[in-house]
């Protein structure tokens, strides 16, 4: 009897000692949307798509020229000679797999590129939410999406504040 008196007096001290803690201020942010809007967000963004505007349209030009090399492999396949036909099929398995290998090197490239550029922008990302919760006093800032949250009120979602702040602190670095 005296333990479970005892474990129900603990239970409400427990209780108490949160009741008086104090009011605890939660806000949301997108994080998709700071990274997209934000003006360091967009730079990076741009610079990325500068380095690979040359691998992209490669890509392109050899993707094209495999859809034409197909169409006349196609069209050429009843007339052509049996060994004529095994040569240019050859080629254009050799043609796909350059091709192939081109996009995995430019993908890994690209990766490499936008964990490089992606990291500053993380940080001001964490600056800018780390000065904002200070000022406003807020005690966690969940990302939106990722936070498990099923609904969330949109007075909480302090998104547009933040930006403001990177924003602002991306323009007084570039000074």
């Amino acid at each position: 009897m005296r333990k479970i008196l005892f474990l129900v007096l603990i239970l409400v001290l427990a209780f108490q000692a949160q009741a008086f803690a104090g009011t605890q201020k939660i806000a949301v942010v997108s994080l998709d949307k700071l990274l997209k809007k934000s003006e360091i967000g967009q730079a990076a963004y741009k610079q990325l798509e500068k380095k690979f505007k040359s691998a992209k349209a490669k890509m392109e030009g050899q993707q094209k020229e495999l859809e034409s090399l197909k169409k006349s492999l196609q069209k050429q396949s009843l007339v052509l000679s049996l060994e004529a036909k095994q040569d240019k099929e050859l080629e254009f398995k050799r043609k796909v797999r350059d091709y192939q290998d081109l996009a995995q090197a430019t993908q890994r490239k690209m990766q490499a590129e936008q964990q490089k550029l992606g990291t500053p922008v993380m940080e001001a990302v964490k600056v800018a939410v780390d000065a904002y919760a200070k000022k406003n006093t807020l005690t966690a800032v969940y990302d939106k999406r990722s936070s498990g949250f099923l609904y969330v009120d949109d007075t909480v979602d302090v998104t547009n504040e933040v930006l403001l702040e990177m924003n602002h602190a991306y323009r007084a670095g570039k000074k």
